[in-house]
């Protein structure tokens, strides 16, 4: 496997870190979408250091993890798809990518479309995204205010869905998370990033499980692991962690799951508390 050569221990007064987990939208990066410079330095002032630096995002690894790094910063590993897909990023290896049944996937949409007129679906293939008419009309534009287009045909039985978005013109996000999660079967798992729209991934695919099994590959204990995100897909992820930090900017729930809260993105929550336990 590629990487790092050897995973260091950095120690403060407090605590000894050997990972930093971190939220791209909303918690790494700043409201333009991107790290900042301030934010870039710290975070290469660790990598410099030896500790390992993951993004873990419901972005793509496909375009997510070129915008991870735009600006500079030099992360080890981008798990991506909430939890669904690992990609080295010195080696440029996609490691793991979790997918859905074939069946269940049909099966599960079937049920949906039977529960609830006007949904939209979406489908990440291996490469690209199919949006129904409706996803398109209820979201024509990205989270980064592009529009929203179709890469790839829907195929949604060809075997590499790793994640399913779902979506209605009136429901709020939380309402539609559980009005989804009854339907589904015991090996998908469902939560939002915050858009007016739901994520069902494989089981397994959650931020918190994904960062646990990249954990087990370096041999780092939890209690080594700093987290930081703002959303409901953070919430395992900051559970798991020995030290999980909320956003200023987070949703209610993430804060009152965390050890901690620091400010917000736009006024450099994550920088921070790194420069801190860096002195």
């Amino acid at each position: 496997m590629g990487g790092p050569s050897s995973v260091a221990t950095w120690h403060t007064a407090a605590v000894t870190i050997r990972l930093v987990a971190s939220d791209l939208d909303g918690t790494l990066f700043s409201p333009a979408h991107v790290p900042e410079a301030r934010t870039v330095a710290v975070v290469n002032a660790l990598v410099d250091a030896g500790v390992v630096v993951a993004a873990v995002t419901g972005r793509s690894w496909f375009g997510g993890a070129q915008l991870a790094t735009s600006t500079g910063a030099r992360l080890d590993w981008f798990i991506g798809s909430n939890g669904g897909h690992r990609l080295n990023l010195h080696t440029e290896v996609l490691e793991e990518r979790l997918v859905f049944d074939t069946g269940d996937l049909v099966d599960t949409v079937d049920a949906l479309e039977d529960r609830l007129d006007d949904l939209g679906f979406g489908y990440e293939h291996h490469e690209g995204f199919w949006f129904s008419e409706r996803f398109l009309e209820q979201f024509p534009t990205t989270v980064d205010g592009g529009p929203r287009r179709n890469t790839m045909h829907e195929q949604r039985e060809r075997g590499d869905v790793g994640k399913l978005f779902v979506s209605h013109p009136e429901m709020h996000t939380t309402d539609l998370v559980e009005l989804v999660r009854p339907h589904l079967p015991e090996s998908m798992y469902v939560t939002t990033s915050g858009i007016s729209f739901v994520e069902i991934t494989p089981i397994g695919a959650d931020k918190g499980a994904a960062l646990a099994r990249l954990c087990r590959i370096l041999d780092i204990d939890r209690d080594e692991v700093v987290a930081f995100g703002d959303n409901h897909n953070d919430l395992t992820m900051l559970e798991w962690a020995g030290r999980g930090i909320a956003m200023g900017n987070a949703e209610p729930e993430v804060k009152e799951v965390a050890d901690e809260v620091t400010a917000t993105n736009e006024d450099f929550g994550v920088a921070l508390i790194l420069e801190e336990l860096l002195g």
